[in-house]
């Protein structure tokens, strides 16, 4: 990087300054200063911001002072963007940008004055326990998912910081992880449970589309919002498979699963009283069933088992 730097000592104001100056690689003259307690503690300033400056580069030195907003908002600008779709391939974006900025929110209010470079391993573990001991707007625990989508933010922004050479290593790589494991709904339900469930779905004329929705989500393993966006074009009666888009799917990828025998029974009888339009909607649902899925449970005295209502 252009010709060997040297550097100086200086005594201003009683205060003693390490001083390096010299051209970057773009021929641009910089000059940098950082303060130290005493002549001695400068010399070896001096030494450590000679070897920094060796190591940096252009690009580097010009977001030095980077602080954990500005990233943030490079972040948003460029990568919290609507998703794009190539087929049913996501090749860029986010599906959902309002909740992944709201994700970033935190990490501006607790970092966001905060040169990225100065950010540690232990100052991520500090705010990740912060997050656990502040209760959500209506009083209740924050989850660990929350905490972990914040940090999965976190870690993705100085990724971003590494591969631009804002910085040379992100503080998540200086311990273990940080994002932990979630608490994952291996609710099951018994046969006998199964049997009051749809006894209670069956009860009453007005929950009769309640059935499918639940067989799906029982045999075929479909989440909520997959099975409310369901159209009858992905659904195979033929073949007797049922094909989870790429832009309906949680994880951004295609999936087909295959149909039980029940599954396929109570599809075949919803299509067929239909006017065979494929666009249309499985279910033809869109607000939650929350209410009438709690009833139901209650009904049939089945507790703890909740994967249609969730948030």
């Amino acid at each position: 990087m252009g010709r060997e730097r040297k550097g100086t000592i200086l005594r201003k104001n009683g205060k003693f300054y390490a001083r390096v100056r010299f051209k970057d690689e773009n021929g641009k003259v910089r000059d940098l200063w950082k303060k130290a307690d005493s002549q001695q503690q400068a010399k070896e300033v001096l030494k450590n911001l000679l070897r920094q400056t060796e190591e940096m580069t252009a690009n580097q030195l010009d977001t030095a002072n980077m602080t954990l907003a500005e990233l943030a908002e490079h972040y948003i600008k460029n990568y919290l963007q609507e998703a794009v779709y190539v087929g049913n391939k996501k090749v860029s974006g986010v599906r959902g940008v309002e909740p992944a900025i709201y994700a970033v929110r935190p990490l501006i209010e607790y970092f966001g004055k905060r040169k990225i470079k100065k950010i540690t391993f232990g100052d991520i573990r500090t705010f990740k326990q912060i997050r656990f001991n502040t209760l959500t707007k209506t009083g209740k625990q924050r989850g660990i998912a929350a905490v972990n989508k914040e940090l999965g933010k976190l870690k993705r922004m100085f990724n971003i910081a590494v591969r631009e050479q804002w910085l040379n290593r992100s503080p998540f790589d200086n311990g273990e992880s940080l994002i932990g494991d979630e608490v994952h709904r291996n609710r099951l339900l018994t046969l006998e449970e199964e049997a009051r469930l749809l006894e209670a779905i069956e009860s009453r004329p007005e929950r009769k589309h309640l059935k499918g929705i639940v067989l799906i989500a029982l045999d075929c393993a479909l989440r909520r919002g997959e099975i409310f966006k369901l159209c009858w074009s992905e659904v195979n009666l033929e073949k007797r498979t049922i094909t989870v888009t790429a832009f309906n799917s949680k994880t951004a990828r295609e999936r087909t699963v295959a149909m039980t025998n029940r599954v396929f029974n109570e599809l075949q009888n919803l299509w067929n009283k239909t006017d065979k339009e494929k666009g249309r909607l499985v279910f033809g649902v869109k607000v939650t069933i929350k209410t009438s899925w709690k009833k139901i449970c209650r009904e049939g005295k089945i507790d703890g088992f909740l994967p249609l209502c969730q948030h």
